[in-house]
């Protein structure tokens, strides 16, 4: 997937998009004239440093997508009486539909304070909004290139952590015992010892300790046993 950032005006906000395009994945930017890359753009690019190492610059949108097989315009601005719009923009989260079974997406986000023109949203076959507050609709750019690869990667499935395992039966109330004999061989109340066993068992089961719990508590346990003698 390319992003091409069309005529960006702040050369922070390039290295903030190359910033959030790092945080998903993504490596291929373009942009079509607007400003050169400065001090600021590397120094809020972060982690995005070589992607903006890596960028391309382009005279026209027609040669920053040549090689794509879908380009896709954005705008915070909705279509009602624009005449800027060919066809009505689609929510955000329509994003995957309108990229499945593409190889090379191109994603067009146009100048900060403008956005995309009229005949630069002609060149694109399909066109996403983010739904915003209607008095205040224009997104910085990189928080809309942000939103916009969020749509696209939530359908990646996060990886669970591994499950735990549980202690067994025996492991248990090996667990219990082990507490008990130091109540027992402490000054602790012997009319008490019983209800305690209780109340251990039922904290214990609830904490559903793991392997690696259950060893280190037994670890602790035994070197105070062993701190006694």
């Amino acid at each position: 997937m390319r992003i091409v950032l069309v005529e960006p005006q702040h050369p922070g906000n390039i290295g903030a998009v190359a910033r959030a395009m790092a945080n998903f994945g993504l490596t291929d930017l373009a942009m079509v004239n607007g400003r050169e890359l400065a001090d600021e753009s590397y120094a809020r690019s972060k982690s995005g440093r070589p992607i903006l190492e890596n960028s391309k610059r382009y005279k026209t949108i027609e040669e920053a997508i040549a090689n794509c097989d879908i380009a896709i315009g954005t705008s915070g601005i909705r279509p009602g009486g624009d005449k800027r719009w060919f066809r009505a923009p689609q929510d955000v989260k329509k994003i995957n539909d309108i990229i499945s079974e593409r190889e090379n997406p191109a994603l067009l986000f146009g100048r900060e304070n403008y956005g995309l023109y009229r005949e630069e949203l002609a060149l694109c076959e399909a066109t996403i909004t983010i739904p915003t507050n209607p008095e205040y609709p224009i997104l910085n750019l990189s928080h809309a290139v942000a939103l916009v690869l969020y749509e696209i990667k939530r359908k990646d499935k996060v990886k669970s952590m591994k499950k735990r395992k549980s202690v067994s039966q025996d492991e248990f109330e090996r667990l219990v015992d082990r507490i008990m004999d130091l109540l027992e061989s402490s000054s602790y109340p012997e009319r008490r010892l019983d209800r305690s066993r209780t109340t251990l068992r039922r904290l214990i089961s609830r904490g559903n300790p793991d392997e690696g719990e259950y060893e280190n508590l037994m670890g602790i346990f035994k070197a105070i046993e062993v701190g006694k003698r």
